[in-house]
């Protein structure tokens, strides 16, 4: 996997995360075609689609899990398509994978003691978030769904990320919870962080995003301020056809 030949080192201005003419895939079957997108410094870009669309493989290029056969990942301006996880990582791109980012072996505690080492760190998460002090020596697998999310997020309240890629943070979640999740990621968007969240259902995200691109078959079909947002472009993006029913 390299930068596509000709393109420039630096990647766009003022961009936290850039991905630039994507394409990728598994086994040498294609799933995403010359994928642009971009998220800057406290910003939350929203990423709609289908089941399908490739938007958990827009997630792994982003997060250095899945290697690229053409164009290029840059991170804060600097070409990183080369680069795997650990060094995506150690330069502040993380990433929340679809069904929760936990160890569900370990305590609550040793949980939070991977990414928190300092007691005082971990002593702020509990004051903010009570259920999961109440339950910190019980093993993180036997939680809720929602805990297990918060328990997932919340370390990184106290310590933000530069880039958090977030797959489907809703995802099986009762609306009181995926309130709460969508009020810590605006939180973290407060902070600075720059955030690209994938979801497959626009209800609820479309209230915290400041950028929407919507992804159809491993391309982005739209992209584009909330604001500008319609219903026509979500069926489109959803059921391949504009609101005159002509197929696209």
């Amino acid at each position: 996997a390299g930068s596509s030949a000709g393109r420039s080192p630096e990647g766009p201005a003022g961009a936290a995360l850039a991905l630039r003419g994507i394409t990728a895939g598994y086994d040498g079957g294609l799933v995403l075609h010359g994928v642009d997108l971009e998220v800057r410094k406290g910003e939350i870009l929203a990423v709609l689609g289908p089941n399908g669309a490739g938007k958990s493989t827009a997630c792994r290029v982003a997060a250095g899990l899945l290697p690229v056969t053409g164009g290029a990942v840059f991170v804060r301006g600097r070409d990183a398509t080369r680069d795997g996880p650990v060094r995506r990582s150690r330069a502040g791109v993380l990433l929340a994978p679809e069904g929760r980012g936990i160890f569900p072996a370990l305590t609550i505690e040793e949980n939070l003691a991977l990414y928190l080492t300092e007691a005082a760190a971990r002593a702020a998460v509990y004051a903010r978030f009570p259920r999961l002090a109440e339950r910190r020596a019980v093993p993180a697998g036997a939680l809720s769904g929602g805990e297990q999310q918060l328990l997932a997020l919340a370390p990184l309240l106290q310590r933000p990320p530069e880039v958090l890629i977030a797959d489907e943070p809703s995802l099986g979640l009762a609306p009181r919870v995926v309130e709460e999740v969508y009020a810590l990621l605006t939180e973290l968007r407060d902070a600075g962080t720059a955030l690209l969240l994938v979801e497959e259902k626009a209800a609820g995200i479309l209230g915290i995003a400041d950028t929407v691109a919507y992804l159809s078959q491993g391309r982005v079909s739209w992209r584009g301020p909330r604001a500008e947002v319609e219903a026509d472009r979500l069926t489109e993006a959803y059921l391949g056809m504009g609101t005159s029913g002509v197929g696209t």
